[in-house]
């Protein structure tokens, strides 16, 4: 006896949704980058920390595991939400890069195939 396929039932994640996953994720992995360049290469910004990237980074790992918890129940609202708290956690850093990608993703939201997979009208 075989199973139905349950993936072929489900809709498929619309190209905007995918876009704002991966800038997302990309925000996971860039503080990390940024604080090996700047630690090896001595480089000093200002009066900022090096170790304001390490904090940065860590913040972004944990809102990105609670986006993905939010696109999985399919949670609106949370999910727009996660793009308010990543613009917040950018500010302490002066994560620019962050900020930017912050408001491209909540522009990305107001997609009409992005409210379609989370059934908002």
């Amino acid at each position: 006896m075989t199973s139905p396929n349950l993936a072929q039932d489900l809709p498929k994640k619309p190209i905007p949704l995918r876009v704002t996953f991966i800038l997302n994720a990309l925000m996971m992995v860039l503080p990390f980058v940024f604080y090996g360049v700047f630690t090896s290469q001595n480089i000093q910004v200002g009066t900022l920390d090096p170790q304001w990237f390490l904090y940065t980074g860590a913040a972004y790992i944990a809102s990105f595991a609670f986006l993905v918890s939010f696109i999985l129940k399919r949670n609106f609202v949370g999910f727009r939400a996660m793009f308010f708290v990543n613009f917040v956690i950018a500010i302490p850093a002066g994560a620019y890069i962050g900020m930017v990608i912050a408001l491209v993703s909540f522009g990305l939201s107001f997609n009409q195939k992005i409210k379609a997979y989370f059934l908002v009208d």
